[in-house]
């Protein structure tokens, strides 16, 4: 199975309508949910897979603020991104667990609840945030105290040999995303332990070394080599995309502790929804 995703669903009004756009024109068949910005019908999300988008770095949090004080200011503000949230796991790590699991508490008992009844439940993070391995351990250790039966984990470590056999694109890479996914791919080797005996599903993922420039050319160069592994190893495939493009005039992130305001405003966006609808019209076809 290949699951064409779109992250941030619930944003606001315009970027979740052009998600819903892509979603009517039956690309999509999975979407990452914010629990912490707008309140979304997922009653009206009807067969597609609905994800948890674990968001610890913009936005409000979701537990008491002042019991979560490292993460959060007394407005309930998140307050880091993913370098300064490895930064006090590595250096603070006990009260970071602890305030990180009441966090992640809360966000899934939330998401839990509005989920459709008989849905399944699967989970992400904002950033790929739950890749830090306090913050998986954290993950794992309320999935297992509320005994909730996850259908998908997203693992955003990508298999390497699809772009070994694709030297074509060997100079389409950028540096940082190199630095990503080499790191991302590294954090996973620390908590794969943590898997082993939860038998979760995951997926081999497409997403962190095109980020921002997930084109139609460059999707449909590496796919192909996604597919030959995945039926190889037998395994599903998520393809990431960020659909959910926006101009600067079609925003309400007043008071939302927005962070990351040109990601959502970049053009590359704009052309990852059109790579999205491009796919459409073949499968269509």
């Amino acid at each position: 199975m290949i699951y064409f995703c779109a992250d941030d669903y619930g944003l606001n009004d315009v970027s979740t309508s052009r998600i819903r756009r892509c979603i009517e024109e039956g690309v999509l068949n999975k979407v990452s949910v914010f629990p912490n910005f707008d309140e979304v019908d997922l009653l009206s999300l009807k067969d597609i897979r609905i994800s948890l988008h674990l968001n610890l770095v913009e936005g409000k949090c979701m537990a008491n603020p002042t019991e979560i004080d490292l993460i959060s200011d007394e407005k309930g503000n998140f307050k880091h991104t993913f370098g300064g949230l490895l930064k006090l796991s590595l250096f603070n790590r006990k009260r970071f667990e602890e305030q990180i699991y009441k966090e992640i508490k809360a966000q899934i008992l939330f998401f839990k609840k509005l989920l459709p009844e008989g849905a399944e439940f699967c989970v992400d993070s904002h950033q790929h945030t739950h890749m830090i391995p306090s913050v998986f351990k954290a993950l794992i250790k309320v999935l297992k105290e509320e005994k909730i039966k996850v259908e998908y984990l997203r693992i955003p470590a990508e298999p390497v040999l699809p772009y070994i056999k694709t030297p074509s694109l060997y100079f389409t890479y950028s540096l940082i995303n190199l630095i990503k996914q080499w790191l991302l791919r590294f954090l996973w080797l620390i908590n794969k332990g943590l898997m082993k005996d939860l038998k979760i599903p995951t997926a081999h993922f497409f997403g962190i070394l095109f980020s921002g420039k997930m084109d139609e050319k460059r999707v449909s160069k590496i796919l192909p080599e996604y597919i030959k592994l995945a039926k190889k190893d037998n395994r599903d495939i998520e393809v990431l995309f960020h659909p959910g493009y926006l101009d600067k005039n079609q925003t309400d992130f007043e008071d939302k502790n927005i962070v990351f305001e040109d990601f959502y405003f970049s053009k590359n966006r704009k052309i990852e929804f059109n790579a999205a609808m491009k796919i459409t019209e073949r499968r269509v076809q």
